[in-house]
């Protein structure tokens, strides 16, 4: 699950490098804000170094917990595709429905992190003892 979920993350931070403009324009129309040009930039080393975190299981806590706040903050934005979830008003818009699930991978993999022992922090874990 961990590894899943890094990889869907990683994706989005990889975007966010190579189409910047898709996040200015992601920006505008879903949260209302104008970002300088210099921000998916930002956004996307960011969005990288957690995904490389999340894949490599290192500082579980932290980093699951900021994954989920990520990923909560972008599926919220889109509750008017939640509540058209079929694409009935708006065709094309079905997908949006996928973050709710991912959602709550992220929080299911937040609370099983303890029994993740093939992670870096399970394996630092296991040498401490």
């Amino acid at each position: 699950m961990r590894f899943t979920l890094g990889i869907f993350l990683l994706l989005w931070s990889v975007g966010k490098l190579v189409v910047p403009g898709a996040t200015l324009r992601i920006a505008a129309h879903f949260y209302g804000i104008a970002l300088p040009e210099a921000a998916p930039a930002f956004m996307g080393s960011a969005e990288l170094a957690l995904s490389v975190a999340l894949l490599l299981g290192f500082a579980q806590r932290p980093v699951y917990g900021l994954a989920i706040l990520l990923h909560a903050t972008s599926t919220l934005a889109s509750w008017r595709q939640l509540l058209d979830p079929f694409g009935i008003a708006r065709p094309g818009d079905d997908l949006f429905l996928a973050g709710v699930p991912v959602l709550g991978a992220l929080i299911a993999l937040y609370l099983l992190r303890g029994f993740d022992i093939y992670s870096l922090d399970g394996w630092l874990r296991l040498r401490r003892t």
